[in-house]
């Protein structure tokens, strides 16, 4: 490790204090002779190739254009399931899910107490430790559940200079001697969840005042003679208190909330600083600071959006993002590489989870004020992206953007006039949503174009497509309906909650997950009773079955494809799911399935704005996008091709276990 880093343990004991490290990089390392240029990849979240195909032969995307004429376009083959936690860490570690341990968004545990219990895919966020008198014991700390190193560090071994900037799922980053990493989707809020909004009024209705929140809370505040209000807000996990529902369980801080209900503007105080709000409009970035004890100092940012200043007030609030001058957890690599963003830019988003889906879902948020963040980040993103393209003293540049998926989950409604929440008269001002997404993205790939130098090879993805989502099907019910799974508490198999109410000494097959189905086999889950010899019959039986399963209302197949177990290969096969689903277009596992829960049926019309959808798509009709500045002769590129391309390119060697071709060797 080179001298200029801190160790991570010091460097989170001195960010969790308060205290940023001012360190000089050296930037005198050498290219390697045998490369033949640098290598620059960017990245779309989501990019559906039917569209880009359309509107590049309407002229609306004239870079993408000029790429596909000049060098290549093809499909991009995604991963079994195309969503994006497995189909990106397909992309950084060249490798199938059943050797880099992504799956879904949601695993499971297949030993719990009683059964199986579920559990955030991708990763964790420890909380931080702290002693009873005070003193800090262990910092929060970051633990990825992928396997096998990223490409990238394969190149930095090798001498190459990576920059990464905003991989999803890329968390924590990795380790390298010569290269830098911003980390994007996985990095979570102080609280340690994917995003936790708050939702601030003085007035709220009765229907606001009872309403559960998914990925949000609400609370009331209370204004004085002054219109002005003291605000707690949660913070930091706080371990020292047992049970993370009972009081103090997250540390708080306070913050001033004044406001001009005439002028529909007001003022906000935290830390001693002050930032304008008004109406309508995205505030500036606000630092807050926690006490969690005496000795340790916790710092993070947030930005609200006063939806209603008037005769009442309603404010929306981000989740607690980390402060990248004082990071709660390592955001980059090296770990002052925040530090100099913030040095270079001050304040900006730090979440994974970038754009608050839940509040726009709930009504807390409009769309217009989700398009405008939609444009903020992409802009961000942008000039970070350029700059350090101007800066240069790289030979491999991956940058990606994850708004064009967004888009797509929350405005496919608008345009799809068969999905249950289409309006005709919003589609008049929404239905081009995705298209101007896409036109954002082609701005970027042009203006990244002019930067190439004469012998850089320059490559374009998205890890999957995408399609309208109209009807959800609850495959534990029709698990039921068959006699694979037994409820032994409906009541509590049909609330809110994961694989509640199960009979587990009678069930053989449950779903949990976007797109996953496991067997209850007899030494692997708590309280298995299906032999290990009888598993291969069993899922053919289900495969067999559920390939039949027809939609009455449409007349539609339900499933394209079942993929078994022995789609994946590896050293991550003990968490590989025994079954992933390949829903044919239109259709997805219901919320209800996804959290291991019964519906009230066996499809449910999808009524939510979360509208389109592919994450338990067969992948054989969700494609993503693969654009490149040079020819390629191969018709079927893979999302695990693109790593092993760039290490060729740059002259160096691919480790023997990635699975992806160079399609650019001769």
């Amino acid at each position: 490790m080179s001298p200029w880093k801190l160790n991570r343990r010091e460097f989170m004991l001195s960010t969790v204090a308060g205290a940023a490290a001012t360190l000089v990089r050296p930037r005198t390392l050498h290219a390697d002779p045998a490369q033949k240029g640098r290598v620059i990849i960017l990245g779309f979240d989501g990019v559906e190739p039917a569209i880009v195909q359309q509107m590049m032969d309407a002229g609306q995307l004239p870079n993408y254009k000029k790429l596909a004429e000049t060098g290549a376009f093809r499909h991009l083959g995604s991963t079994i399931p195309p969503q994006s936690p497995t189909a990106w860490t397909s992309f950084t570690t060249c490798r199938n899910p059943g050797n880099h341990n992504i799956f879904d968004f949601i695993r499971r545990t297949a030993r719990g107490p009683k059964g199986p219990v579920p559990a955030v895919g991708t990763g964790r966020l420890d909380p931080i430790q702290i002693g009873a008198d005070g003193a800090l014991i262990k910092p929060a700390e970051a633990i990825a559940y992928r396997k096998g190193p990223s490409f990238w560090s394969i190149a930095d071994q090798q001498g190459a200079k990576c920059k990464i900037l905003n991989v999803p799922f890329a968390y924590p980053a990795d380790n390298m001697d010569h290269g830098l990493q911003l980390c994007a989707l996985g990095v979570p809020d102080l609280r340690g969840t994917t995003s936790t909004f708050t939702f601030l009024s003085d007035k709220f209705t009765p229907e606001e005042s009872q309403r559960n929140y998914s990925g949000g809370r609400a609370q009331a505040i209370t204004f004085d003679a002054q219109d002005s209000a003291s605000v707690r807000l949660p913070g930091p996990r706080d371990t020292r208190v047992k049970g993370s529902d009972s009081a103090g369980a997250y540390t708080e801080t306070t913050i001033q909330v004044s406001v001009d209900r005439k002028a529909r503007a007001g003022k906000i105080v935290s830390a001693g600083k002050t930032i304008e709000i008004a109406e309508g409009t995205w505030s500036p970035w606000l630092e807050v600071r926690f006490e969690m004890s005496p000795s340790v100092t916790v710092w993070g940012v947030l930005r609200v959006y006063p939806v209603e200043i008037g005769a009442r007030v309603r404010i929306y609030t981000t989740c607690m993002q980390f402060h990248p001058q004082h990071p709660f957890a390592p955001l980059t690599e090296p770990n002052d590489y925040s530090n100099e963003l913030f040095d270079r830019y001050g304040l900006f988003k730090t979440i994974g989870w970038s754009f608050d889906t839940h509040a726009l879902r709930q009504d807390v948020l409009d769309e217009d004020a989700f398009w405008k963040d939609i444009e903020s980040s992409m802009g961000w993103h942008e000039q970070l992206c350029l700059d350090e393209l101007e800066r240069g003293d790289f030979d491999l540049l991956t940058a990606v953007w994850t708004a064009t998926d967004r888009v797509g989950h929350m405005y496919w409604r608008f345009r799809d006039p068969k999905h249950p929440l289409y309006d005709p008269e919003l589609a008049k001002k929404y239905e081009k949503a995705l298209e101007q997404s896409y036109i954002i993205s082609d701005r970027i790939i042009g203006r990244a174009m002019e930067k190439l130098a004469e012998n850089d090879l320059f490559m374009v993805l998205s890890d999957h497509g995408f399609e309208s989502w109209r009807t959800g099907f609850n495959v534990n019910n029709w698990l039921e309906e068959q006699g694979y799974l037994k409820i032994a508490n409906r009541q509590m198999a049909t609330e809110p909650g994961f694989l509640l109410g199960i009979d587990w000494t009678q069930t053989k097959a449950y779903s949990v997950g976007l797109s996953s189905l496991y067997l209850n086999i007899k030494d692997r889950e708590t309280a298995g009773i299906v032999a290990p010899g009888d598993t291969d019959a069993l899922l053919a039986e289900i495969k067999d079955k559920l390939l039949q399963v027809t939609d009455p209302d449409t007349g539609m197949k339900v499933f394209t494809n079942i993929y078994t177990r022995d789609v994946y290969s590896g050293q991550a096969m003990a968490d590989a799911p025994d079954i992933s689903f390949g829903y044919n277009r239109f259709y997805q596992s219901s919320k209800t399935a996804a959290k291991g829960a019964m519906g009230v049926g066996l499809f449910e019309k999808n009524d939510d704005k979360w509208s389109g959808e592919h994450a338990a798509s067969d992948p054989e009709w969700c494609p993503g996008i693969f654009f490149c500045n040079q020819k390629v002769e191969a018709t079927d590129p893979n999302i695990m091709d693109l790593g092993v391309i760039a290490l060729g390119y740059l002259g160096k060697s691919a480790p023997a276990d990635f699975e992806g071709r160079n399609l650019l060797k001769a």
